[in-house]
């Protein structure tokens, strides 16, 4: 996903303690549309904080729950589909609560179905005529649908990231999760194919003056040696009220740069307190020649739900 911090229980589930609103997140992603199939991506969240009436500066943790479902190839021969539960408990280590180090784990029964009758294999294909059908496959498929639990666990050390007594325009954050702890196995074959374990380091920095708030970002995903990087920045702008009733108006923008894979440019509003945002991706596919394979676009929408005590505060993470 472009806008990854949209939704923090998919990216490190220590980031479910995030904010002091309850909050419900969609997400819907169609990229490769120069194809005749995209490859379209849904994500549906909530999280719950968990507050004390004597610890009114942030919330003690959270809980959050999350619904992912992809669909990749023609007819969609490929669905996974993954349901996630997290929680977080946020541990400040000084007086002033200037730094906070968060704790979360996280547990997903995923499922995977494979359409077998729409798929066609590389052995079926004769030099004379072409496809053929009736050419049996090379792959010894033993089952079209797998199930499967993942652990993970993930830190985040924040600093002001709260705005609580410090005075200062900075906020920094940096976590990291650890996926697949319990290696699953991912074979639709008799052949074991354990899920490698993912680390992925996120990293953030917010300079706020007057009306005005940039963060640049960072996103470092590895697996088997191979690194998947995502830099970038964006910016938002708040409104000025013309009363002190007047409801809280923000535009923002961005710009992320995927290292070697493509350009997302994003946008949003945020009134009071619901918040719709879109990112356009021009990407590119890693082969000879680096053809192009057509962007992706992306929505999200983020409702806020106000409590008796919210203050609409929210760690250095960004809603786009």
């Amino acid at each position: 996903m472009s806008q990854y911090y949209v939704s923090p229980i998919n990216i490190n589930p220590a980031l479910v303690g995030s904010s002091d609103l309850p909050l419900v997140t969609t997400q819907y992603r169609s990229q490769w549309n120069d194809f005749a199939y995209s490859y379209p991506i849904n994500i549906a969240s909530a999280i719950y904080p968990i507050t004390q009436p004597y610890s009114p500066r942030i919330p003690v943790g959270g809980l959050g729950v999350a619904f992912v479902r992809e669909r990749a190839g023609m007819q969609g021969w490929l669905t996974h589909t993954e349901l996630q539960l997290a929680g977080a408990y946020n541990l400040p280590i000084d007086f002033r609560q200037k730094h906070v180090i968060s704790l979360g784990l996280a547990t997903s029964y995923l499922q995977r179905t494979l359409n077998f009758e729409s798929i066609r294999w590389g052995s079926q294909y004769d030099a004379t005529v072409g496809y053929d059908p009736s050419i049996s496959s090379s792959v010894p498929v033993v089952r079209n649908r797998l199930g499967y639990f993942s652990a993970d666990a993930g830190i985040v050390w924040s600093y002001n990231s709260f705005k609580n007594t410090l005075i200062s325009p900075w906020e920094w954050t940096s976590g990291l999760t650890i996926s697949h702890l319990n290696r699953p196995d991912v074979s639709f074959t008799d052949s074991e194919q354990q899920l490698p374990v993912t680390l992925t380091w996120h990293g953030s920095a917010s300079y706020r003056k007057y009306y005005w708030k940039i963060s640049p970002q960072a996103l470092v995903l590895w697996q088997q040696s191979r690194y998947h990087i995502n830099i970038g920045a964006y910016t938002q702008y708040q409104v000025r009220k013309n009363s002190p009733r007047q409801p809280k108006t923000v535009v923002m923008g961005g710009l992320w740069y995927r290292w070697g894979d493509a350009v997302a440019l994003s946008g949003g509003l945020q009134h009071h307190n619901v918040q719709l945002a879109c990112s356009v991706d021009f990407a590119q596919y890693p082969s000879l020649g680096y053809y192009s394979v057509g962007g992706a676009w992306e929505v999200s929408l983020v409702i806020m739900i106000p409590t008796k005590n919210s203050t609409y505060q929210r760690r250095s993470t960004p809603l786009i």
